[in-house]
Order: structure tokens, then C-alpha cells, then sequence
């Protein structure tokens, strides 16, 4: 694969990654609500998420998923249920003061939530469907390609997410109690829900 190829494959990936949506919103709201600790196996996560989404597309299950688009909606809901699951959980925190001190949940907990609400989240696989097939050289040998956009791809997810959540970690210095970051968690899991529900079919 020419440089010149997979610079501008970076180029739209990165656009399509750091564009916020769902997937940043939930990021935001893991590390505001349970600290810096949860930025790398979110991150992760979302990385993992990455390239899935990446093989799927690369194998030629893309076509399978554009014949059967009605999969993506079974998925969306599925994400969307249990992000309402994790907001009843976060305003349930957030009324009991004993639940707010509680320990943030493991790293893999977090990981597997990180790698679900990607997976469930359409916008994905429609910027996975549009943008690979895109930069693969009919020219040239199609596994190393599909391998080095993959690379590509998951390092460009890992850092973007990874950046949000550190950013998000600044940000929740602003809040004086674990009250009000459970709150505005619980906020942000019921509007990224809600983005799933609505994001064009």
C-alpha cells in the first residue's frame, strides 16, 4: 500500500473517530463518573471494537450487513437498553451516599462496556462499510493491506478515545461531590441511548 493511500486513510479515519457521538459521549461519561482509572480499558475497548468492525468489514461481512441492515437496529437497541441500565445504576449512586464511595468497577467490567456500546453503535459500522473498501489497491495483495488498515485504524481509535477520556478527567475536577458526577453521568448514558434510538437508519 502506497503512503500516500494510507495517509488519507488516517486522514478520514481520524475525522470519523474524533467526530463526537455516541461513543465519545459514553467516554466522557465513564471517566466523569468513575476517574482516570477507567481511560485505558475503555479505551480498549474501543480499540477491540476497532478492529472487529474492521474484520467484519474486510472478510466480507460488510455485504452480509448492508443486505441485512434491520441487524443494525436489533444491535442499537440492545445498546440502548443497557445504557438506560447504567443510568438507572448511576442516579440510584448518586441517592445513596454509600454507593457514591463505592470502588469504580473492574477493568474488565469496563473494557466489555466500552466494547458493547461500540459494537451497538450503527454509526460504526456504516463508517467501517464506507471508508475501507475505499483505500484497498485492487493492484496490490489484499491480506497485508486489510492488516495495515486495521493497525491503523485501532492505534487512530486508542489514541482518540484515550485523549477524550483524559480530557474528560480534567473536567471532573470541576465538580465539588460524587453526587453530582453520578447525576450528570447518569444524564449523558440516557442521551447517548437516545442518539442510538435516533441516528438515521
Amino acid at each position: 500500500m502506497e503512503l500516500n493511500l494510507l495517509g488519507l486513510f488516517a486522514l478520514a479515519f481520524t475525522a470519523a473517530v474524533a467526530l463526537p457521538g455516541p461513543n465519545v459521549a459514553f467516554a466522557v461519561a465513564l471517566v466523569l463518573r468513575h476517574g482516570r482509572g477507567t481511560a485505558l480499558p475503555g479505551a480498549l475497548g474501543f480499540a477491540l471494537a476497532t478492529a472487529l468492525h474492521a474484520g467484519a468489514v474486510l472478510a466480507g461481512l460488510g455485504l452480509l450487513i448492508q443486505q441485512h441492515r434491520h441487524s443494525l437496529l436489533y444491535l442499537r437497541w440492545a445498546g440502548a437498553l443497557y445504557l438506560v441500565y447504567l443510568a438507572v445504576h448511576a442516579l440510584r449512586s448518586s441517592a445513596d451516599p454509600g454507593a457514591s464511595q463505592a470502588a469504580p468497577p473492574a477493568a474488565r467490567r469496563l473494557f466489555l462496556d466500552a466494547l458493547l456500546i461500540s459494537l451497538s453503535n450503527p454509526k460504526g459500522w456504516l463508517a467501517s462499510l464506507l471508508t475501507y473498501p475505499a483505500f484497498i489497491d485492487p493492484q496490490r495483495p489484499y491480506a497485508p493491506q486489510a492488516l495495515l488498515l486495521t493497525l491503523t485504524a485501532v492505534a487512530i481509535s486508542l489514541s482518540i478515545y484515550g485523549g477524550y477520556m483524559l480530557l474528560a478527567h480534567r473536567a471532573r475536577a470541576a465538580f465539588a461531590k460524587e453526587t453530582q458526577l453520578n447525576r450528570l453521568s447518569a444524564v449523558i448514558y440516557l442521551l447517548v441511548a437516545l442518539g442510538l434510538v435516533l441516528l438515521p437508519h
